[in-house]
């Protein structure tokens, strides 16, 4: 396919290539020996007879490639580059983790895919201990739409282990799962069963957050409480406060609220307890995520999780 104004992409441009790749309108001058040695795919194309009417580029056979530039353009990066795409805990972004993921899946490549895997599960955690620790654990810096972008990711890729943290985290946005969201220009939708599982959840999501996230702000009396009544007026205002919002976070810990707000009006016992009963009730929450979406157990996912990483 002649192309009227190619872009070279230069650091992928090797004068000592032997086969030029085409991807939208970026051409990438490589080895396809290099790409042989690690892909499976590759290798089978290596031995492949050259057809007589094979198109050239600059003394190269051309093959035209169905995949986004940007996605080869990583991907053959991270393939040359032992150092540009990294296991976490070295920082990368969504876009390299997204194209990689595609590609070494779709050309066979074991250690990329799990690398792209890995740091996903920096972000999308599996259980509510990682979920606490995943500021000071991710790869991926956040951006506008990133759940949309992963729960795009996770029904392309066939992640389902990923699917509860991700529909969760859309839910948080409920104007965007109707609407669509923008992303470089594209409009962009969830699709069908993620949108509906999503809108499903939000109801009983928000039930949960009043009812039992919240339960330790409706009580009255705390055995061993020493001062009743200022902790009974402290509990009163924190209620005013997270039970006015239409939907928030249930999953948030209310950790930092008690250390900064807790701590001035309520006494150690009542704080104790609370958070006691605020952790058991976030558990409780976790272990129903799967539910909530209609989706498998998390020892199902979990398991599906480690095959997905070991490669067993």
């Amino acid at each position: 396919m002649a192309l009227d104004s190619p872009t070279l992409v230069s650091d992928l441009w090797y004068n000592d290539g032997n086969i030029v790749l085409q991807a939208e309108s970026s051409l990438f001058r490589v080895s396809l020996g290099v790409l042989a040695a690690r892909s499976p795919v590759f290798d089978d194309i290596r031995k492949l007879p050259r057809s007589q009417d094979q198109e050239m580029y600059d003394d190269c056979p051309l093959m035209v490639l169905p995949d986004k530039a940007e996605d080869l353009a990583n991907f053959l990066r991270a393939v040359y580059n032992s150092g540009f795409f990294e296991s976490p805990p070295i920082k990368t972004d969504f876009d390299t983790v997204a194209g990689i993921l595609r590609l070494s899946t779709k050309y066979e490549i074991p250690y990329l895919r799990q690398r792209a895997l890995l740091h996903l599960d920096t972000i999308i955690c599996n259980t509510l201990q990682e979920y606490d620790a995943r500021e000071s654990k991710r790869t991926i810096p956040h951006i506008d739409y990133l759940g949309f972008l992963i729960a795009d990711l996770v029904h392309e890729m066939d992640l389902p282990w990923l699917l509860p943290m991700v529909l969760y985290v859309c839910t948080q946005s409920f104007e965007n799962i109707v609407t669509g969201y923008i992303y470089k220009g594209e409009k962009r939708w969830l699709n069908s069963l993620q949108q509906v599982a999503c809108i499903k959840a939000v109801k009983p999501l928000t039930k949960w957050y009043r009812k039992d996230i919240l339960s330790f702000l409706y009580w009255t009396n705390v055995d061993g409480c020493k001062s009743s009544a200022q902790c009974n007026e402290g509990r009163l205002k924190l209620l005013k406060k997270y039970s006015s919002y239409t939907f928030s976070t249930p999953l948030r810990s209310f950790s930092k609220v008690f250390e900064q707000v807790a701590r001035k009006v309520f006494c150690t016992m009542c704080i104790t307890a609370s958070l006691d009963a605020h952790l058991a009730a976030r558990e409780a929450l976790w272990e129903a995520l799967p539910g909530l979406f209609d989706l498998p157990s998390w020892e199902t996912l979990r398991t599906l999780r480690e095959q997905a990483l070991t490669g067993f």
